[in-house]
């Protein structure tokens, strides 16, 4: 076992170990809005350490390949570059992807007007937690105006008066 491979090894531990961390955060966090930060947040840097220590892992590969006699090692050089090209590609893309989609997530629910009721009001309520439901709202959310792309203001037209008003 070369000195990468250990690398390696102890990368994807750590991202383990994150993972782990995460799942526990989303089980003791108290509310929804909560539960997205370790889950966005743990979950991207597990997968970027678990894949970090993939890159070590073939990294160790091609130092194998290059240490080993004889010639006519063109096509692993190929495949092992290939497959170290995907796996920062991959981790690219979850870097991009994982944050967005958490956003987009709490955004809709912030959108759908998303609440939970307290545990003391639930009589079927879990102890672990607050159960989320969608709907009763009891402090209504302000209305966020909602602009009208194809209706401008003319410059010549003058302020206060709409379209129809002349």
């Amino acid at each position: 076992m070369g000195i990468l491979e250990i690398i390696g090894t102890i990368c994807m531990a750590i991202g383990c170990v994150f993972a782990l961390t995460g799942s526990i955060g989303v089980l003791r966090m108290p509310d929804f809005y909560s539960r997205l930060h370790p889950a966005g947040k743990s979950d991207t840097l597990a997968q970027a350490m678990i894949i970090m220590g993939l890159v070590f892992f073939v990294g160790q590969q091609i130092l194998d390949v290059m240490l080993s006699e004889g010639e006519g090692h063109g096509d692993q050089y190929v495949a092992l570059g290939n497959i170290l090209l995907k796996l920062i590609l991959l981790s690219a893309l979850l870097f991009l992807t994982a944050p967005t989609s958490t956003h987009a997530i709490s955004k809709a629910a912030r959108l759908d007007r998303f609440t939970q009721i307290p545990v003391e009001e639930d009589p079927g309520a879990s102890t672990i937690g607050q159960i989320p439901v969608a709907g009763d709202v009891h402090e209504p959310m302000a209305e966020e105006p909602k602009p009208d792309v194809f209706d401008h203001q003319d410059p010549d037209e003058p302020q206060g008066q709409e379209k129809g008003e002349r």
